[in-house]
């Protein structure tokens, strides 16, 4: 394990990632976690990044340069009158979050890419590679693949949640 704290962190997110058996893979990369999801014909990521500060801010969400499939996952949202901040929490609470509710911020980058993610709330001075953090991170990735797996053209399916 990495002496950096945060590479820490994603080393052993990237673990519990492997394990879990949803992603089709799972790279570490110095600061950043990515997993590619599965059964989705456009290329789309789960992140797991910080941005150092005090407290540092650790993010999570879903990353896709496809246009299109961002506007699915918007449609689907439409058409099922639910926030996507209701729909991840009710997959936080299918694994025992136990980290409070979630924000989701939804934005297109200055690379153009589309991004739906949420701050993992680290307390000042608290160590990102302390247990409870990597534990609550590895349930909010897991939360966001069960959330938006099942959205727009990221699953194999046409029907709606």
């Amino acid at each position: 394990m990495s002496t950096d704290p945060f590479q820490s962190l994603i080393e052993a997110v990237a673990e519990r990632a492997k394990r879990a058996e949803v992603f089709e893979d799972v790279l570490c990369e110095p600061g950043a976690l990515c997993c590619q999801a599965r059964d989705v014909e456009s290329e789309a990521f789960y992140l797991l990044r910080h941005e150092p500060g005090d407290p540092a801010e650790v993010w999570i969400g879903l990353h896709t340069a496809d246009r299109w499939l961002s506007e699915s996952i918007e449609a689907d949202l439409l058409h099922l009158g639910d926030k996507m901040e209701d729909l991840l929490d009710e997959e936080l609470v299918e694994l025992d979050y136990d980290g409070g509710a979630l924000a989701i911020e939804h934005f297109r980058d200055d690379a153009k890419v589309y991004v739906f993610r949420s701050r993992l709330p680290v307390q000042a001075g608290q160590d990102v590679a302390d247990p409870g953090v990597i534990d609550r991170a590895v349930k909010v990735l897991l939360a966001y693949e069960a959330c938006f797996g099942q959205l727009g053209d990221m699953s194999a399916s046409d029907e709606l949640v």
